[in-house]
């Protein structure tokens, strides 16, 4: 061969690989799983067009559910795989409960990268007679339009041959399927998977109802979509908002004020409507009051990180203001709060923050109510009042922080940078404490003068015989002044775990902590912080209902590793925060 043939030859083959190579790799980029890193295909939910602007919930799914089940396996060791897999193989059987359905057979052969569930409207039949109907509303993107036609044809050919209650209709060139279901006698379990199709608090016979609306019905986006419904009409209403685009939430001017400020990429979103939230939530109450919020909508965007999820939210208001974030670096009282403590609170400005929640507490008797509540029981075990004895004199730096005592119970950790206000304050407790008839005292530890109110006791378990004392002292509440910061705790042993943070070493300082805020945004408003694993008895002792969100959200919880939580500050009346739920 001559050498300018070979060369030739060469060159071809060299070209051939790189050809190939670049094909490989432009293959790989956009099919490994790891892409979702980055976001979904898409950004918004191209549902939303179905979805009234009144419609109270849309929350959507921006990713086919077998491309977020690779993602898992690629992060998973190879222990862990198996069992990640029957977790996403149980969700899936839980979510087609009592349908009939199998996803690997009826669903997964079409199925594309849109999954949106929206609640459309609070009474879709506007009959008082039969008090709220709400309207359930569920899209599912279609990658193959055959294929989701052939599952639609087989549904309903086979309720056919089982009942005579299928009906068919043609409702502006779109064809309805639909079938009345029997009521339900029987009451619902205390605890059972969660249909938003079939409602369990209703009491009227539900329907089912299903429609294929081509990518001819949606000029807009170019999708296609298989719609079901808990009734026809919600059908009928999801087609009229796409053909008005004044009806459809796409096209209000609050969901894309939202939607510009959610900046991340995401795999999911959602969108409330705040007020018919709340209305829907009082609807269902046996004496609902009205709520007058001047929240108006909130969007969350979640989004995929290597260590777990990241959601932004923005919460749109009626105070059309500018509040850029406070911080840069996380508040130096948290220095105080030892490194076990799975709990912590730290901002600044805590009376500001009082006077904003107060307001917001006030055109909201729900939240109202629940903040009442806690009040209550903590001025009912202190004898103070919160606002006026503590929440106001606390302009500064703040962190607060529990901290196990090792039986499932917990100390209370507060740290306050002094303000002008502060040794009036003190002062002020002090008297609560007399009028209380504690004694109050002084002592040192770790060379820091103590302050303690205590309380004396008699020892359940005196005898005479070993000697014990029959009084004990009971310490109600131990405070300390350190430089600049006053320090609050409930007993002596987390004091002096308080003080000795410090010195060796605090929550702040610890690689958990530290991983659990890398994701969040720097300049921010402060950090509210959660150890699930470690905190998770106290909760649950703390507050019951704790153990029914748990269920409700099961997958989340049984891999929830730490949730971290921040304001990023406000712009344009939007709100705007942060969140990072770390998984293992």
């Amino acid at each position: 061969m001559k050498l300018r043939s070979f060369f030739s030859v060469l060159i071809a083959g060299v070209l051939a690989l790189l050809g190939l190579s670049a094909g490989g790799f432009y293959w790989l980029t956009t099919h490994t799983p790891l892409n979702l890193l980055a976001g979904g295909p898409t950004t918004t939910p191209a549902a939303a067009v179905f979805v009234s602007k009144q419609a109270p919930l849309l929350a959507s799914m921006l990713v086919n559910p077998d491309r977020l089940e690779s993602l898992r396996q690629v992060f998973a060791s190879p222990e862990e795989r198996s069992r990640s897999h029957a977790e996403f193989e149980q969700i899936k059987k839980s979510l087609l409960a009592n349908t009939g359905l199998d996803y690997s057979r009826d669903i997964q052969p079409w199925i594309g990268d849109e999954i949106t569930l929206a609640v459309t409207d609070l009474d879709f039949d506007r009959d008082s007679r039969n008090g709220k109907q709400t309207g359930f509303l569920l899209a599912v993107s279609s990658q193959n339009i055959e294929r989701s036609q052939q599952f639609l044809d087989s549904y309903w050919k086979k309720k056919s041959a089982a009942t005579k209650s299928v009906e068919f209709e043609q409702y502006k060139g779109i064809k309805l399927a639909y079938q009345e279901l029997p009521a339900s006698k029987s009451k619902p379990a205390a605890i059972a998977p969660i249909n938003p199709l079939f409602p369990t608090n209703s009491n009227i016979p539900p329907s089912f109802a299903t429609a294929l609306v081509s990518s001819n019905a949606d000029p807009e986006n170019n999708r296609s979509f298989v719609l079901f419904a808990n009734n026809p009409k919600v059908l009928r209403d999801a087609i009229n908002s796409v053909e008005s685009a004044n009806l459809n939430l796409n096209n209000t001017a609050e969901y894309q004020q939202a939607l510009q400020q959610l900046t991340q990429g995401r795999i999911a979103l959602g969108f409330v409507n705040l007020p018919q939230l709340a209305d829907w939530e009082t609807s269902q109450q046996t004496t609902p009051e009205k709520s007058q919020t001047s929240l108006n909508s909130l969007a969350v965007a979640v989004g995929i990180n290597r260590r777990g999820l990241v959601a932004q939210t923005a919460l749109v208001t009626d105070r059309q203001q500018t509040a850029p974030p406070a911080l840069s670096e996380p508040v130096q009282a948290l220095k105080y709060i030892p490194a076990a403590s799975p709990f912590a609170v730290a901002s600044t400005d805590l009376q500001n923050i009082w006077t904003q929640f107060s307001s917001l507490a006030a055109a909201n008797p729900e939240l109202s109510k629940i903040a009442d509540r806690a009040i209550a029981d903590i001025q009912k075990d202190w004898g103070i009042d919160l606002p006026q004895d503590i929440f106001n004199w606390v302009k500064g730096e703040y962190a607060l922080a529990v901290l196990p005592d090792g039986s499932n119970s917990a100390d209370w950790i507060f740290v306050a940078e002094k303000s002008s206000d502060s040794e009036q304050a003190i002062a002020r407790l002090d008297e609560i404490a007399r009028s209380k008839e504690y004694s109050i005292g002084s002592f040192t530890l770790r060379n820091q003068k103590i302050t303690a109110w205590t309380q004396l006791t008699t020892n359940q378990n005196y005898d005479n015989n070993k000697q014990k004392s029959a009084i004990e002292t009971e310490a109600k509440g131990v405070r300390a002044t350190v430089g600049n910061y006053e320090i609050f705790t409930t007993s002596v042993e987390a004091m002096d775990a308080a003080l000795k943070a410090a010195e060796t070493g605090s929550l702040v300082a610890t690689e958990d902590f530290q991983t659990s805020i890398e994701p969040l945004p720097p300049s921010n408003d402060g950090y509210f912080y959660l150890d699930w694993p470690n905190s998770r008895g106290i909760w649950e002792k703390e507050i019951p209902l704790f153990r029914l969100v748990e269920l409700s959200a099961r997958p989340i919880f049984d891999h929830l590793r730490s949730l971290t939580f921040t304001s990023t500050g406000q712009v344009e009346g939007i709100r705007k925060a942060a969140i990072f739920m770390r998984l293992q």
